[in-house]
């Protein structure tokens, strides 16, 4: 995260767009997880769903009230796991 306050009126974005929605998304084949060590995981990737976020607004360059989720989907050989981040596009100056 480049920037985080619990103290409201620092910075006042101009908002261009609420309950904007990004994602990112992995596979993995479940042999390959299940021989992993812990410590060696991939964990989704936050960072990425919030580009993508800010890349489906044009002219955003930050997220508020953002709420980070993250989905896993076993399927018979391999899951998919995927970061989404849901918040307000909006610009500061």
């Amino acid at each position: 995260m480049a920037f985080v306050t619990r103290i409201p009126g620092i910075v006042k974005p101009t908002v261009l767009a609420r309950g904007v929605v990004g994602e990112f998304c992995f596979t993995q084949d479940v042999v390959s997880v299940s021989l992993r060590p812990p410590w060696r995981a991939r964990l989704a990737d936050p960072g990425r769903a919030v580009e993508s976020a800010l890349a489906s607004v044009p002219g955003a360059n930050v997220l508020t009230h953002v709420e980070v989720r993250t989905r896993v989907e076993q399927y018979l050989l391999f899951q998919r796991i995927c970061s989404i981040v849901v918040g307000n596009a909006g610009r500061v100056e």
